[in-house]
């Protein structure tokens, strides 16, 4: 991509997202499960990453992430300026999983592949929640290698039934968590309207 000064863009994201148009130029534009599975492929996102992890990812991608107070009925935000990209992640999550949920979300947001047509906003949501159930996904081999290690076969047994309520619970969470942070959100809004 030439930017207006001549200069050759080597970010990180374009080259991303010209591999992706050549992969799937034939199916243009690909569903958001279908960019979600190649970002978390690219991106090296774990479905369980602390905040240190998510801002060394992001920086490897020539994103900055930060974490601030914001509005109650902020989750994230994101911007772009000339070569810079930012998000910033309320630091005050409550919901388990909403750090990564609302950074590919935002992730999302600061690079549209929608037509005018669709909805930017759900579009993020499903591309986040497809997201974090691919990262997980990938993990799944490992899960599984490392209860068929376990000796004890009442343990193994156990073990696989907790590894299940676990995935249940994930998958359950990857789905809802957008609607247990909208009623969050108004929590925090009614709060923070009173005082």
């Amino acid at each position: 991509m030439e930017l207006l000064n001549g200069e050759i863009d080597r970010s990180p994201i374009v080259g991303f997202c010209k591999a992706v148009i050549s992969r799937h130029a034939e199916n243009w534009p690909p569903k958001e499960e279908v960019l979600a599975e190649e970002f978390v492929q690219w991106f090296g996102l774990q479905p369980f990453s602390t905040r240190d992890r998510l801002i060394d990812l992001c920086l490897s991608k020539r994103v900055n992430l930060s974490f601030a107070e914001l509005p109650p009925e902020l989750s994230g935000v994101n911007c772009s300026f000339q070569d810079k990209t930012e998000i910033v992640i309320n630091e005050r999550q409550t919901l388990f999983g909403a750090d990564l949920h609302t950074l590919l979300h935002e992730f999302q947001l600061g690079y549209a592949t929608l037509g005018a047509k669709d909805s930017l906003e759900v579009q993020a949501e499903i591309f986040a929640v497809s997201a974090r159930i691919e990262a997980v996904k990938r993990e799944i081999p490992a899960f599984i290698e490392t209860v068929e290690n376990v000796q004890a076969k009442w343990a193994r047994y156990l073990s696989y039934g907790v590894l299940g309520v676990l995935g249940f619970i994930y998958l359950l969470s990857c789905v809802y968590l957008p609607h247990l942070e909208e009623i969050d959100s108004k929590i925090k809004r009614q709060r923070y309207v009173r005082t």
